[in-house]
């Protein structure tokens, strides 16, 4: 990694730390660029606003699910609802720096909806995929769609479900994920 690149990285993590701590309202500039160790020119050179820091935290969070899905991918064996059934299980993991940084982005998100757009690239691009072939979209959406709430659920921490019935919901929604490419 060239060094431009570390200190960008060095930025991003620090914006994140500093949410994380604190809460997306403490995330200022000058704040970011003393967390990161870095001059206010130094992050101005790759961050000119908030918003485009904000934008980096969000880019790094959809690749991120972009890789959980890749990896989850390469684990199911072939079939017509592998796709569906990787969006279910992506969406169904649980992992608590992107849990705890969801509330942020989403207020982020709701002061600037211009930020949501690499989200909603990536919610195109899934939902494109997950139809089993010869199956209808309406099905597969709909399980996409019961996936995603069940995530939103739990990023607002008001999920009534316990552990176990969180997983009988998600074997429930893959099990429908085969059917509706029979």
């Amino acid at each position: 990694m060239s060094p431009r690149s570390d200190s960008y990285e060095t930025i991003v993590d620090a914006a994140e730390a500093i949410v994380l701590e604190a809460g997306a309202s403490h995330m200022t500039l000058d704040a970011v660029a003393k967390k990161a160790g870095v001059s206010k020119g130094g992050l101005f050179y790759h961050f000119p606003t908030k918003d485009a820091l904000l934008e980096a935290m969000i880019n790094r969070t959809v690749r991120a699910r972009e890789e959980s899905r890749r990896k989850i991918l390469s684990g199911l064996a072939d079939s017509p609802s592998r796709e569906l059934k990787a969006y279910i299980l992506t969406r169904s993991i649980r992992d608590q720096k992107l849990d705890r940084m969801g509330i942020p982005l989403l207020a982020a998100l709701a002061h600037n909806p211009k930020l949501a757009e690499p989200l909603r690239k990536l919610v195109r691009r899934q939902y494109e995929k997950i139809v089993p072939p010869g199956a209808g979209f309406e099905r597969a959406a709909v399980l996409a769609l019961a996936a995603d709430a069940l995530a939103l659920q739990e990023l607002l921490s008001v999920s009534p479900f316990t552990e176990e019935q969180r997983s009988r919901i998600v074997d429930e929604l893959l099990k429908l994920a085969d059917e509706s490419a029979l």
